[in-house]
């Protein structure tokens, strides 16, 4: 398959553009990298004996690291280059081999004086009266999105663990690059977005690897796709900060077992603390009058600081019910281990005459659950008066008023997903304007059963399934150290419309390589 719309051959792969020399002092930003007007070789170049090849540029350069950033592959030769006003010079110093082919890499070695706009050039030639005349072709795409990536650096290596590559390209605007006048071998193929352009992969950056070797010979025709993603960083306890009235909130990776938390040398029980989310914890202050705490999480260390003004913040209850929830409970958060909670201050109202309603509640952590007697009401006012909560930090709370105006069954509609083929260890996500309303995962029969969403607002919805081998319900990224690639993501652009009262089926179509 050929990809002449993509693929433009010249004599030097320029990915960045040029610049005017001098002083701007109007006008767009200078963006474009300096040019070459004459060279003393041209690219595919046959039977080369001389000992150094010359570039000139349409304006004053300057070099970037040339040591490291002028590459020529295969390494038989060092070399040594020198800038004279324009022009750039190479040398070999050693005597290139007979009959080879070989590349020169200009990897950002070379920059304007003004902006330092840069680029990547590459000739080929051959010391012998023909060029390798083997090509690779690949494509850069988002792991996660699946949208085309530009300038990524894909590189061709002797072994899995080599730190630069034999050969190298960059991808165009359509995430395609072409390396052209390879020799025939097997290659390890890693892709990465070489911010610092020291043709190195760090940890940080977008890649994909492919584990097994390829070879490249006179049958390589397909192009192979990488799909980049930055692999997991090392997590570490974190961002401990105080929370007004009466919680610490810290970063806590959910992999670290809580082996010991202290505040002010005082060793916590597990009922002052908990993980309100996986990857965070909550600390509760208690009665202390300091004003000077030093928190220890297991080995790390936290010295916080509390304002004077925060000692005399009050409770505030925050509603955290979950839209259109089955059940007619609501829910409230206030920042502080609850103590207690008066009933006698907490009224509960139905919406919209007023009847009072009997309730009951439950509260745990700093979280208060009411629960009204009538369990089919869906619409009621919840009015908590001043001091019905009381915290741990001896604080109480504001008065606050929240309605609670569930929706009813016939207000709601109901999405119904079939999937056109079956899929194992995948999560399905439902999106409503970008917003993740729900998710969950794909039961093997999905092609035959559907996949039910239940009580949705009226609107038009989206999906996205992820793959997900690990089972541990989120999306992974590579993990070169393990040799796993990151897990599939498929996105769905056409909306799915829901209606108040009704059901909808929609079937989702499948690639046959998903």
């Amino acid at each position: 398959m050929a990809f002449k719309h993509y693929l433009i051959g010249f004599s030097f792969l320029l990915l960045s553009a040029c610049a005017q020399v001098g002083t701007i002092t109007g006008g767009p930003k200078d963006e474009i990298a300096p040019k070459v007007v004459k060279a003393s070789i041209k690219d595919g170049t046959t039977n080369f004996e001389k000992e150094f090849i010359e570039f000139t540029f349409d304006e004053f350069v300057q070099t970037n690291k040339p040591l490291e950033n002028i590459i020529i592959v295969p390494q038989h030769t060092r070399l040594e280059s020198r800038l004279i006003k324009k022009t750039l010079r190479i040398d070999f110093s050693n005597e290139l081999q007979k009959n080879t082919t070989y590349t020169l890499y200009l990897n950002a070695a070379v920059k304007d004086l003004t902006e330092g706009n840069d680029s990547l050039m590459r000739i080929t030639f051959s010391t012998g009266p023909k060029l390798d005349s083997l090509k690779f072709v690949a494509r850069t795409i988002d792991a996660f999105s699946n949208q085309i990536k530009s300038k990524i650096t894909i590189g061709l290596f002797d072994s899995l663990n080599s730190d630069k590559p034999i050969y190298f390209g960059q991808s165009n605007q359509f995430g395609y690059v072409n390396l052209p006048s390879l020799k025939q071998g097997t290659y390890y193929c890693k892709a990465f977005d070489d911010k610092n352009k020291d043709l190195r992969i760090q940890k940080d950056e977008a890649q994909d690897w492919k584990f097994e070797p390829i070879v490249i010979n006179t049958n390589s025709s397909d192009t192979l796709d990488f799909k980049l993603s930055i692999p997991l960083q090392p997590d570490r306890v974190k961002n401990a900060k105080l929370i007004p009235p009466g919680l610490i909130g810290v970063h806590v990776p959910n992999t670290d077992e809580l082996t010991k938390i202290s505040l002010n040398g005082q060793e916590l029980k597990n009922d002052r603390y908990w993980r309100p989310q996986e990857d965070s914890l909550q600390i509760a202050i208690g009665e202390s009058v300091e004003n000077e705490f030093l928190l220890i999480v297991n080995t790390d260390t936290f010295n916080l600081r509390r304002l004077e003004k925060n000692k005399i913040v009050k409770l505030t209850p925050k509603n955290v019910t979950k839209e259109n929830e089955i059940s007619n409970s609501s829910s409230f958060e206030v920042m502080d281990f609850i103590e207690s909670v008066d009933t006698t201050k907490i009224e509960v109202l139905k919406y919209p005459d007023s009847s009072k309603v009997n309730f009951t509640i439950d509260f745990e952590k700093n979280r208060i659950q009411l629960q009204p007697s009538d369990k089919q009401l869906k619409k009621y006012i919840v009015t908590i008066k001043d001091g019905a909560i009381k915290g741990l930090s001896d604080k109480l709370n504001n008065p606050a008023k929240v309605e609670i105006l569930g929706k009813e069954d016939r207000e709601l509609g109901t999405l119904n997903v079939k999937l056109s083929k079956p899929l194992e260890n995948f999560v399905i996500q439902l999106f409503e304007k970008e917003k993740l309303i729900a998710e969950q995962k794909i039961d093997t029969n999905s092609v035959e059963k559907p996949i039910v969403f239940s009580r949705l607002n009226p609107g038009e919805y989206t999906f996205r399934i992820i793959q997900d081998v690990n089972q541990n319900g989120k999306w992974d990224p590579i993990s070169p150290e393990n040799q796993l690639k990151a897990e599939r993501v498929l996105q769905f652009s056409t909306t799915t419309k829901v209606r108040a009262n009704w059901e909808v089926e929609t079937i989702l179509e499948l690639k046959d390589s998903f």
